[in-house]
């Protein structure tokens, strides 16, 4: 479980904060269900984590 900590919008990304004080990437198409529009920041979820080029990012993001 994570919340939404930052929101880019305009962007199509953002990035979640973790239990345990990570930061991990998201885009737009991992959102499930087209629900990148409703995500505000605080938002709870869960998720999927694999390695990216820059880092952890969310594979699979949930919004709770």
């Amino acid at each position: 479980i994570a919340v939404v900590g930052t929101l880019m919008a305009e962007e199509d990304y953002g990035f979640l904060e973790t239990e345990d004080g990570r930061e991990v990437y998201f885009h737009r198409n991992s959102v499930a269900n087209h629900g990148f529009d409703k995500l505000q920041v605080g938002a709870r979820v869960t998720f999927s984590e694999a390695s990216g080029d820059k880092g952890p990012q969310a594979t699979y993001v949930n919004p709770l």
